[in-house]
């Protein structure tokens, strides 16, 4: 071996023993460091196994390595090995360094013999092992240190190892925190009712607006919670860690992550609904001829599925005819429900105290509401009932086709009451928020479209072309020629403008286009006409779009041709379950949160699949076989498998003739 070949040689062994001593020298470090930040954690008690600055620990053995590859860097120089090995075996007197030059050219034979008689390959060896050898005592007292470190920390404190210790094989001496969770739900306050406890559910039902907290055994630190999308924040409470929120709109879920350990809860929003009230006495509507004397009992039932609050009986008195009347509301039998789930309302009226005149209405609703303080509260009303006292002339001798009354409880709604509510609300506008004036003014604007489109009926008959469903019409029926009556026009252009001031809450503005509708009105119906009622209507049917053959607005109608199938929301749950199922062998752990996942998500499309899916949850935590509880919830998508008919017999392509 010539003495070059020989420099190569060693070169290529002091390059491989460098990085494997910088690798050492860098755990080395990184285990030094977390040694100390651990003892330094358990004497104070201020810092756990969960706090370790990695970070700092990263760096620091990273600056050991490249301290170490800087020492090291000879070994890419020949000439420098060449001294390197000179150092190690002196007697040689630089015969090494000068033979292995490949700039002499004098002749090497002399000193290729004297190397070979030297024998430094036996002095060469140990020194070339000797930095792995530094470096792997260095790594083991530091791994001792280490293992001492973390054996006196888990000795002072029940916190866990973070993420990354586990990655290096370090064992934990704390289980998973996730388990035995305790749930407690506080309702509202309006609600009155109890904190309720729940022990390791895999679903939290909760009225919307609730404080829920979650407690699980351990110290907070490495735990994740989110809500959803939004990270919670983890607390301690005296030995247990806790997640507290308020109950969403919507149905979610709330993740949980310890280490490598995950756990999703279902969170199940319930509304409180608005109250309910049906006014059971009387029963029906009347029409009085004469006034009959005495008086009229009013009785009404009300439910709330959390508490009710009060309630009363209203009743208004309607004199006069047309354009021009009188109105005065009052109301009866208030009382307090004191939160109670049901209740009822009584109360009498006695008739000879309104004095109802010829053409008067009697109109009587009940009226409750609940403690919702979040949302409401929310107020309810029962179907109206309506006694009206017949005019004289109704029952002249006039001959007119047959037909039937008109139904007595539509609510009369005339220009002139919205001119009286909208003087009204402009009066006491200095005693209102902004807030509340405005929605009180688009409510009458409400109102005001309402008459409008009643207006646009009358005045293109839509009335007997499709009822009274006040839909007003394509841009072709508002061809000038086909209006009928100019006064009515004049009135319908009038009440957009006042409808328009009025959803802004500007009043003022709106005042004088109402009174011009006003006055059209009155001019319209002081008209000589008569109305006959018992005509038939006149139905109007387009042939051509029933048979799905005509055009709608100079396009080809599509219907006739070929549709994709709508993707209902039963088909994208089907295809969610069975992306679960597909990993319910391989990861039932991520399983079960993929069924807690899709359970609150069907939650307000499918009530009966959301609770098949809880129950089948609830059978896999268990250790229980959830095959019943998931075949009800594939049935509550697709419905109950089809069932042939046994008395035939299977037939297939084979028992076809030929």
């Amino acid at each position: 071996m010539t003495a070059e070949h020989r420099v190569a040689c060693t070169q290529s062994q002091l390059r491989v023993v460098l990085l494997v001593s910088t690798l050492l020298w860098t755990g080395a470090a990184l285990l030094a460091i977390l040694a100390i930040e651990l003892a330094v954690g358990a004497w104070s008690h201020t810092a756990g196994i969960g706090e370790w600055n990695w970070d700092v620990a990263l760096a620091l053995g990273l600056l050991s390595g490249c301290w170490v590859l800087w020492r090291g860097r000879y070994v890419l120089s020949k000439r420098r090995v060449a001294l390197w090995m000179e150092e190690r075996y002196p007697s040689l007197q630089y015969a090494l360094v000068t033979a292995s030059d490949p700039l002499v050219t004098l002749d090497k034979g002399i000193l290729e013999a004297e190397i070979d008689r030297s024998n430094i390959d036996t002095f060469l060896r140990p020194a070339v092992l000797t930095p792995i050898i530094y470096a792997g005592v260095a790594l083991s007292v530091m791994a001792g240190a280490f293992a001492a470190a973390l054996t006196l920390a888990s000795g002072r404190t029940d916190t866990v190892v973070h993420d990354a210790p586990q990655k290096m094989g370090v064992s934990t001496p704390i289980a998973n925190r996730l388990l035995g969770l305790s749930i407690r739900v506080k309702p509202p306050a309006y609600t009155g009712r109890e904190v309720s406890n729940f022990d390791d559910p895999s679903a939290v039902t909760a009225l919307i607006g609730s404080s829920v907290k979650v407690l699980g055994n351990g110290r907070p630190r490495g735990i994740v919670a989110r809500l959803g999308d939004q990270n919670l924040g983890v607390n301690e409470i005296g030995r247990k860690w806790a997640v507290q929120f308020i109950a969403p709109a919507t149905a979610t879920t709330i993740s949980l992550t310890d280490r490598g350990y995950d756990r999703v809860l279902a969170i199940i929003p319930v509304t409180d609904r608005p109250p309910v009230v049906v006014l059971t006495e009387p029963s029906r509507d009347t029409v009085w001829r004469h006034v009959p004397s005495g008086s009229i009992n009013f009785t009404a039932r009300a439910t709330d599925d959390v508490g009710l609050s009060s309630g009363h009986i209203e009743y208004t008195v309607t004199t006069g005819s047309g354009e021009i009347f009188r109105s005065r509301t009052s109301s009866l039998s208030d009382i307090e429900f004191g939160n109670s789930a049901s209740g009822q309302l009584h109360a009498s009226i006695a008739l000879q105290q309104l004095a109802l005149t010829e053409g008067a209405i009697l109109s009587v609703r009940a009226v409750v509401s609940d403690n919702n303080t979040l949302t409401g509260p929310s107020t309810s009303t029962s179907d109206t009932r309506t006694f009206r006292v017949a005019r004289v002339d109704e029952y002249d001798s006039l001959a007119v086709e047959a037909a039937p009354p008109p139904p007595t409880e539509r609510s009369l709604l005339t220009q002139r009451m919205l001119i009286v509510s909208a003087e009204s609300l402009l009066k006491t506008r200095p005693t209102l928020g902004a807030h509340d004036y405005v929605a009180s003014s688009g409510r009458i604007g409400a109102d005001q479209a309402d008459l409008r489109k009643k207006v646009y009926n009358i005045l293109y008959e839509q009335d007997e072309a499709g009822g009274d469903s006040g839909v007003e019409g394509d841009d072709e029926e508002l061809d000038p020629q086909l209006v009928l009556n100019h006064d009515l026009k004049q009135a319908y252009d009038a009440m957009w403008d006042a409808e328009r001031s009025l959803n802004i809450g500007e009043i003022n503005i709106a005042l004088p286009f109402m009174k011009k509708a006003a006055s059209a009105l009155d001019r319209a119906r002081l008209a000589n006409r008569l109305y006959l009622r018992g005509r038939t209507p006149r139905v109007v049917v387009n042939i051509e779009k029933v048979r799905l053959t005509g055009k709608d607005k100079g396009q080809q109608n599509i219907a006739a041709g070929k549709r994709p199938r709508a993707d209902t929301t039963s088909a994208q749950l089907n295809r969610s379950l069975d992306a679960a199922l597909a990993i319910a062998t391989s990861e039932p752990a991520h399983f079960i949160d993929a069924l807690t996942r899709l359970r609150a998500q069907s939650t307000a499309a499918n009530s009966a699949f959301a609770t098949s899916l809880g129950e089948a949850v609830d059978a896999l935590r268990a250790g229980k076989d959830a095959t019943s509880a998931l075949v009800r919830a594939r049935r509550a998508l697709l419905g109950a498998p089809r069932v042939g008919d046994p008395s035939r017999p299977w037939e297939g392509v084979w028992d076809r003739p030929q």
